[in-house]
């Protein structure tokens, strides 16, 4: 069944078209999925969680920041840091994205009992820390 999520989420994802995301490859949009759900990385972290170079990263990110979805901000106490985060006009992009869930979850809360739901929201919560955790680990072994 998470298969099949996956990749019906994968076409609805293919088919969807932002016009500034369109210039985008595969590996930018990790980028800035996973600059959206860190909140404020460095780009160090960025190279390990993907399993990228530095230099590789700060090209896909200085891509990024030319097209203005994404901007880097000194860290006020240790001025040799930078964070990235993604900038207003990144997340009016997916504000359609947002409208989709919020639809998406309207029409679950009409169709299915809400002792189900209750329990589905459960589920999902603890998917989304188990995989959080293991991208954790993952970060911390590399």
């Amino acid at each position: 069944m998470m298969l099949n999520l996956t990749q019906l989420m994968r076409l609805r994802e293919h088919n969807r078209t932002f016009s500034e995301l369109e210039k985008l490859g595969a590996i930018d949009m990790y980028y800035l999925e996973a600059i959206y759900q860190l909140k404020d990385p460095t780009v160090g972290t960025i190279s390990r969680l993907l399993g990228q170079s530095t230099p590789n990263t700060n090209y896909h990110i200085k891509k990024l920041i030319n097209i203005g979805l994404v901007e880097k901000k000194v860290d006020e106490e240790d001025h040799r840091v930078a964070h990235l985060m993604v900038t207003n006009k990144y997340t009016s992009l997916i504000s359609d994205d947002q409208e989709f869930w919020q639809s998406f979850q309207e029409r679950l809360e009409d169709q299915v009992d809400p002792t189900d739901i209750t329990i589905f929201q459960r589920v999902l919560r603890q998917a989304i820390e188990i995989i959080s955790e293991e991208n954790l680990e993952t970060l911390e072994q590399k």
